[in-house]
């Protein structure tokens, strides 16, 4: 599975063609940067890892009295990862919401009615989620537990409901708008 850093780029790349330059340009103006910390550096640093997977390759382009520069398309190997990683971040949970986010972000690549199954799956898991930390306060209100321990319990909750919530909602555009 990718980076979630590696997953953004190649979410780009796999739009179209760029090079380095536009891609920082693509993270500004997709506001990535409002919600997930890459430096232009990073950009640089990932390219350079990703082309070492073979999971782009770079073309070098002249152009009149500019200097080179290399443009970066996906491989058929760096595609494949990418969607598998797309897919692991729709249907799986994690505290930290980053990678749902990614998913979410390039989720018109992969086809949709698999999309749809992932989130609804995602759904389905939450709920287990929720069942299990409700069970865990039911248990724990039997005992002595110090009142910090309940309420950790009590914020891993409303995160699993907030999440269960916005993929339900997600869900229910994504087959309202069928056709978009």
């Amino acid at each position: 599975m990718l980076s979630k850093t590696m997953a953004i780029l190649l979410g780009i790349i796999e739009q179209q063609p760029v090079n380095a330059y536009e891609l920082n340009k693509w993270l500004s103006v997709m506001h990535v940067r409002d919600w997930y910390n890459i430096a232009s550096s990073t950009v640089y640093a990932t390219l350079k890892a990703a082309e070492k997977k073979d999971y782009i390759t770079g073309t070098i382009e002249k152009s009149g009295n500019m200097p080179d520069k290399t443009i970066y398309s996906m491989t058929d190997k760096g595609r494949a990862e990418f969607l598998e990683t797309i897919k692991n971040f729709l249907a799986d949970f994690e505290y930290d919401i980053t990678p749902f986010h990614i998913g979410l972000f390039f989720v018109k690549a992969i086809d949709r009615q698999e999309a749809t199954a992932l989130l609804e799956n995602r759904v389905v898991l939450l709920k287990k989620y929720e069942e299990g930390i409700n069970r865990q306060l039911k248990q724990i209100a039997k005992s002595e537990a110090p009142k910090l321990v309940v309420l950790n319990l009590k914020q891993n909750l409303y995160i699993v409901q907030a999440q269960q919530k916005g993929a339900a909602e997600i869900l229910l555009e994504m087959k309202a708008t069928k056709g978009a």
